[in-house]
């Protein structure tokens, strides 16, 4: 679910709630504790507002370190991820990932000294809710760049407004006659029942993590943290765990061109690693990966034959392959996908992201597009 930038809609929904449950478990603890919000800001800048108009300063110094930790978690997100982009990690998501366990875990030792018959005061308030709020920093920021903006899990108010506007749309895009739903595909975007079942979950699983976080800390107070520890440990290691295609570079005898340098052309097939050999591996991050094809290589031909290429994180990847060569000005052509897989790639992209100067059916016709 965190693998690369490849994944289905189903995959990004488990995920977006899975963190969702654990936002809303983090938050009602961090309030049980500290009597503050961790798992976002605006209330926090609320209080501040009111509390700079009244003259009340006391709250106004925790208040603005709270605000500023959620932004340096966020931060510190985007380092990760960036760190791992630049190394070629296919697991680029990781790395924060494992961060917030490491903040998290740091939050449970402060829960575990906690008194549970009080209200944390003192230096005990500012380290626990500093620590909280790091670490949903970085969570949202690391759902926001995984889902490219679409979903966000440490706060309720953009998901409650999506559930009102999709609702609206998905019942204008019904057919005046019949009453039947317009199909639409939720890896589009658009309105869907799919789109909207997401941002329900993410609704649901907030509350219901606040629901058992309160049952957690009412029952075994010191140890309430260990559970969205544990789910948060399973998620990433289902993840690096995942199928994942690698980008094997193979030399072929037919790819001489004339007036060609053959050190100028590369052809690179999807490979499925691990179990998946039937062309459900998905695929890495390609914008990455063509960055760190070699220069020499003015003219890339990509197999894609042996990769899943549905859904929208799928999409995305192809084209940020396509725009990062454009950058660079490489030639990049696409093969081995269906007339019906390239018309989806280019539906989902809003533009013809596959025409036939960057895409075709196999090796030989590639060829033929480059001695034309």
């Amino acid at each position: 679910m965190i693998v690369a930038r490849a994944h289905s809609f189903i995959l990004q929904a488990r995920l977006a709630t899975s963190l969702a449950a654990v936002a809303g478990y983090a938050n009602v603890i961090g309030f049980l504790v500290c009597g503050v919000v961790v798992s976002h800001v605006t209330g926090h800048a609320t209080h501040l507002g009111r509390d700079v108009a009244n003259g009340d300063w006391q709250p106004v110094g925790l208040l603005l370190t709270l605000l500023g930790a959620f932004f340096i978690g966020a931060f510190l997100s985007g380092i990760a991820t960036e760190i791992g982009r630049r190394r070629g990690w296919p697991s680029i998501y990781v790395l924060p990932a494992a961060l917030e366990i490491v903040l998290l875990i740091a939050f449970a030792i402060g829960v575990q000294l906690h008194d549970p018959h009080s209200v944390e005061a003192g230096a005990g308030l500012w380290l626990i809710s500093i620590i909280a709020s790091l670490a949903m920093g970085v969570q949202n920021a690391t759902i926001t760049k995984i889902s490219s903006g679409v979903v966000r899990t440490t706060h309720l108010t953009g998901i409650l407004t999506d559930l009102g506007h999709e609702s609206a749309q998905l019942t204008l895009f019904r057919r005046w006659l019949g009453g039947s739903v317009v199909a639409a595909d939720a890896d589009h975007g658009g309105p869907s029942p799919q789109r909207l079942g997401l941002l329900l979950a993410i609704f649901m699983a907030f509350i219901g993590g606040g629901v058992l976080g309160t049952l957690a800390f009412g029952w075994l107070p010191k140890l309430s943290m260990i559970p969205p520890i544990f789910l948060l440990g399973w998620i990433i290691i289902a993840d690096i765990r995942m199928p994942i295609c690698e980008l094997q570079e193979t030399i072929l005898a037919d790819m001489r061109l004339p007036n060609t340098p053959e050190e100028s052309l590369a052809f690179f097939r999807a490979v499925p690693q691990g179990s998946a050999r039937n062309a459900s591996a998905k695929l890495p991050d390609l914008g990455a990966w063509i960055a760190r094809v070699s220069n020499t290589k003015r003219t890339v031909i990509v197999d894609l034959s042996g990769a899943n290429v549905t859904g929208a994180m799928a999409v995305q990847s192809i084209r940020d392959m396509l725009d990062r060569g454009r950058e660079q000005g490489r030639k990049v052509i696409v093969i081995g996908l269906s007339v019906g897989a390239c018309a989806s790639i280019n539906a989902h992209s809003h533009r013809t992201l596959l025409d036939p100067t960057n895409c075709a059916a196999d090796i030989a016709r590639a060829l033929e597009m480059l001695t034309v």
